[in-house]
């Protein structure tokens, strides 16, 4: 195959309801497949849900800071482990729909004891064989509401080679930094879930400087971010993704609510 059909799912996550945010995602990856996806991204933590809509609810660690501005809401019975039901469940998927899926959520890791978890913002990749081939910690937490709950990765970068091209794994916070640790690796996509927070919407963001920071490492990326359900007071949802290895945006989202799948045909790797 000289293209292979890439897919950003831009939907809406509720804090909390793993339940919910599964079927919705599921629904969704079924829809990206029906419709030729290969590759399908997923936002960031979308099984478990980053912040409440209305950025009001945030998850908190007890005995960690938090912005006063948040209600707490503690990840424990939430968060999963790796592997887990959620991990389990879109492996499985991936597998019915012959697809690479991204699986993002809050991870929990139990190394220290049972009464000292560690929490952490993960991305798996689950490829078509149901296998899950990748498990990608955030190396770079956002200070604002991840301070409250999340501790750095410690996986470092992770790659795996697609019969597409290789891939690697980044989310959001962490494009400040991570393109350059990947640039040994020469990957061909990096799959980016993201859950953009700022004071205006990201377009600037998504469409200029996003593929301004790719195109001098030449890989392509596909970003996909959070929307909501309705209207809200803040900025950075929606705008979601797909970036030519020349620093072109091949495909965006146009809307800001509700759940929209971009999609792009990316030239598969040499």
């Amino acid at each position: 195959m000289k293209t292979v059909k890439v897919a950003a799912v831009q939907c809406s996550s509720d804090i909390g309801d793993v339940a919910g945010n599964t079927k919705k995602l599921t629904a969704l990856a079924k829809d990206a497949a029906k419709n030729g996806a290969k590759i399908v991204v997923l936002p960031e933590t979308a099984v478990t849900g980053y912040l409440s809509q209305d950025l009001k609810t945030n998850w908190h660690v007890k005995g960690m800071p938090k912005e006063k501005r948040f209600e707490s809401k503690d990840p424990k019975g939430f968060a999963e482990e790796v592997p887990g039901a959620s991990t389990k469940h879109f492996c499985a998927l991936a597998e019915e729909l012959g697809i690479y899926l991204t699986i993002p959520f809050l991870e929990v890791d139990f190394k220290n004891g049972k009464d000292d978890p560690l929490y952490f913002n993960t991305v798996c990749l689950a490829n078509p064989k149901g296998e899950l081939v990748a498990h990608y910690r955030k190396l770079t937490p956002w200070p604002y509401p991840e301070q409250s709950w999340a501790t750095a990765g410690d996986r470092g970068v992770q790659t795996y080679d697609t019969e597409y091209g290789r891939v690697g794994l980044g989310i959001c916070f962490d494009v400040h930094t991570i393109l350059e640790k990947y640039e040994p690796h020469k990957i061909w996509c990096l799959l980016y879930p993201i859950a953009w927070v700022d004071s205006e919407h990201p377009a600037e963001w998504m469409w200029t400087k996003l593929p301004a920071r790719v195109k001098p490492l030449k890989h392509h990326l596909v970003g996909a971010n959070w929307s909501v359900d309705a209207k809200q007071e803040w900025r950075g949802y929606g705008f979601s993704v797909v970036i030519s290895s020349e620093g072109k945006v091949l495909a965006s989202a146009k809307s800001l609510y509700g759940s929209e799948i971009v999609y792009a045909d990316l030239p598969t790797a040499k």
